[in-house]
């Protein structure tokens, strides 16, 4: 594992890749409680959202679109979308970090510049 993690170039440890489905209202509740998923879109599609039901909202999910937040925290659903697109979700599992000794990473968050 050593030898891999030399080469990994990314902050994130684990990749889903989702392809024309719709996700069920759900939380991760594997991914480390402090960090962001990310999930971004690509294809040619059109009429998709993502909701989070427990904050009360929704967001357009056009292609391109980036979104980020705790999967562990945050439940999340994306909607039946007319058309051809694919998801990478990334995200952080407590698991690997432990198997590759690496400590945990502590909450994410956003410094603005005084």
């Amino acid at each position: 594992m050593s030898e891999t993690l030399q080469y990994w170039a990314l902050v994130f440890n684990s990749l889903s890749i989702i392809s024309n489905r719709q996700t069920l209202n759900h939380r991760d509740h594997l991914s480390i409680l402090e960090c962001f998923n990310i999930l971004t879109t690509v294809g040619n599609y059109s009429n998709a959202h993502i909701s989070m039901p427990s904050l009360q909202l929704e967001f357009r999910y056009n292609p391109g679109c980036m979104i980020a937040f705790s999967g562990r925290i945050v439940r999340n659903e994306v909607h039946e979308v007319e058309g051809d697109w694919v998801a990478w979700a990334w995200y952080m599992r407590n698991s690997v970090h432990i198997y590759a000794g690496v400590p945990s990473c502590g909450w994410a968050r956003v410094d603005c510049p005084p």
